[in-house]
């Protein structure tokens, strides 16, 4: 197993699993295909049910971390198709709900908007450019304000990558002063403000209307008993 697919893991442990998921049916249906002899494809499917499960179990999956890793290929192949189908609802389950949490913290830029952020991210480069920065300095920065290009290059720009550009220059910021080099923070203003700009006219998901709620009849009117006849009028 290629030990590099855990390096770059994303912090959340859905997502985590998620990707490690895909390694593994990936190599699943390799290894099947490079094995010609039917008799190895119960192997091979436990072989990635126990990669499966370790993981589930190692970043707190529910459902996958219950199961048990099959003993026999007889084992295997009863009850394969069953995990199989959980794996499925699960990850799709993780997908859409990330996918909704993303809308949430992201915003789509219009072309007039991505021009404008990126004339302000190299007002920045400029700035820092001209500035009595150390090199390694420069180069983290520059670094991050290339990933921020490529952020807003997207259809959809996410707030952490933002945030983590602003939070780069943040740290050096102290040093600009000291050293007497132009403040970049208007530029920073300026591109907040076309991305907040932006989120505000994005439009929203309009909730679905309430149900009319039937009115309730008004009792009907009773109408009065008639009167007892009178019991000494002869018939």
């Amino acid at each position: 197993m290629n030990d590099s697919i855990y390096d770059d893991l994303p912090e959340d442990h859905e997502k985590a699993f998620i990707h490690l998921e895909r390694h593994f049916r990936a190599q699943l249906y390799q290894n099947i295909s490079e094995n010609e002899q039917s008799v190895l494809e119960a192997y091979c499917k436990r072989k990635y049910m126990t990669a499966v499960i370790s993981a589930a179990r190692s970043l707190d999956i529910p459902v996958i971390q219950g199961y048990l890793v099959p003993a026999s290929d007889a084992d295997t192949r009863n009850i394969f198709q069953k995990f199989e189908a959980d794996v499925l609802s699960l990850s799709v389950q993780i997908e859409i709900k990330h996918a909704r949490h993303g809308k949430k913290y992201s915003v789509g830029l219009s072309v007039a908007a991505k021009e404008k952020i990126r004339h302000y991210i190299e007002q920045i480069r400029l700035a820092i450019d001209d500035s009595d920065l150390s090199q390694g300095k420069r180069d983290a920065v520059f670094k991050k304000l290339s990933e921020l290009v490529l952020e807003i290059d997207r259809a959809r720009t996410r707030f952490e990558i933002v945030t983590d550009g602003i939070r780069a220059l943040a740290r050096l910021s102290g040093d600009v002063a000291r050293e007497g080099a132009e403040p970049w923070w208007k530029w920073v203003k300026l591109i907040l403000g076309e991305i907040d700009e932006s989120k505000e006219n994005e439009p929203q998901p309009s909730l679905p209307a309430p149900e009319e709620r039937k009115r309730l009849e008004p009792p009907r009117k009773q109408l009065p008993a008639p009167d007892k006849p009178d019991e000494d009028i002869p018939f």
